[in-house]
């Protein structure tokens, strides 16, 4: 398999992002605006416009910095003590990508990537059985690797009106229709769709204010469970703000839990749990998001935009899912995953520099 290949000048990209004027509308020039406002109130195709797909900036207009620091409740995540991160400003979807968006976004691309690459269909022996209120459209997308998710973000770049954030070559396409291997090189100054770095994942994950208690919530927005650990299992906090194995057929904590085929077993419907401080959903448990760094270990020091190490075996995933334990949907747990390779619980949410 062909290595993703970082372009000699991806390190100054984040650095030099900041103040692009975007094509999309939605509020994102305005220079008054404050971490938490609607950047864009849905994504607009053509003539179509697709709901759950608000975004909002995760920062002011003068970006953020964190100093790391010790974590009581969780693991040390990236921001450690020792280390200084300085992020540019960023604007972040609300929601994982939708079935429908992802769909939309993909159908009829040039290449033959799959655009319906979940598990998760209404068609599908072991996912097909949604919970009461939900829909079919509206559950995360999934089963996309690393390569298709970054192809999914240029693509809706392309439709959207804004400038690609990647340049991805040599394309290999499998019998799935899913990326299995590319070059992938990121665009310095591209004011387009990309997916969050590592830092950038944590940072809106935490609520986006070191200061504020909800920063140290074992989960992104809600605290662990008094008496809890944040290394257990089970952990009736994350039951407001996100599914995971021991919620996801009857929405809170219990030993019920469902088997292939019955409602529960599989991704749920973006945005019925809480949002966290920034107005930001599921970013605790459903599917795993991919995130643009390779997986590697944290050093201490001062960084602008940390995009992370050139090459590596596996990218970072963040977040849990439906499938998995309440520790591996905290906000500091760092999980990791061969980017070729296509799974059920992983899908993605995109950002964008404001």
């Amino acid at each position: 398999m062909k290595k993703t290949i970082i372009g000699l000048f991806a390190v100054l990209m984040l650095v030099s992002m900041t103040g692009c004027k975007n094509g999309v509308s939605g509020g994102e020039n305005n220079a008054a605006y404050k971490a938490g406002d609607t950047a864009l109130a849905k994504i607009k195709i053509g003539t179509a416009e697709y709901d759950n797909t608000a975004e909002v900036y995760v920062t002011g207009k003068n970006g953020a910095t964190i100093t790391g620091k010790t974590n009581t409740d969780n693991d040390a995540g990236v921001f450690i003590q020792g280390r200084t991160v300085t992020l540019s400003p960023f604007i972040m979807s609300k929601y994982e990508v939708t079935q429908e968006l992802y769909k939309a976004v993909m159908t009829g691309n040039s290449d033959g990537v799959n655009a319906e690459p979940f598990y998760c269909k209404a068609d599908s022996n072991d996912y097909k059985v949604l919970l009461t209120g939900e829909e079919q459209k509206y559950r995360a997308a999934e089963g996309m690797t690393w390569y298709d998710a970054v192809y999914f973000c240029n693509a809706l770049s392309e439709k959207t009106g804004l400038t690609k954030a990647y340049t991805i070559t040599s394309i290999y396409v499998n019998n799935n229709g899913n990326i299995t291997s590319a070059t992938v090189e990121l665009v310095a100054n591209a004011n387009g769709y990309r997916l969050p770095t590592e830092a950038e994942w944590e940072f809106a994950a935490r609520g986006g204010d070191p200061t504020k208690p909800a920063w140290d919530y074992t989960f992104s927005g809600a605290p662990k469970s008094n008496g809890s650990s944040f290394t257990d299992s089970k952990n009736t906090g994350l039951d407001a703000v996100g599914w995971y194995w021991y919620n996801t057929k009857n929405t809170t904590t219990s030993d019920e839990t469902p088997s292939s085929g019955e409602a529960g077993y599989g991704t749920h419907h973006v945005g019925k749990k809480t949002a966290n401080a920034l107005g930001i959903f599921d970013m605790s448990g459903n599917v795993w998001e991919w995130c643009y760094d390779w997986f590697d270990s944290i050093s201490t020091g001062s960084e602008t935009d940390p995009i992370g190490s050139a090459s590596g075996m596996s990218r970072v995933r963040r977040g849990g899912g439906w499938d998995y334990i309440a520790y591996e949907c905290s906000v500091a747990y760092r999980g990791y995953y061969s980017p070729s390779l296509p799974f059920v619980l992983h899908g993605l949410r995109v950002v964008r520099s404001a």
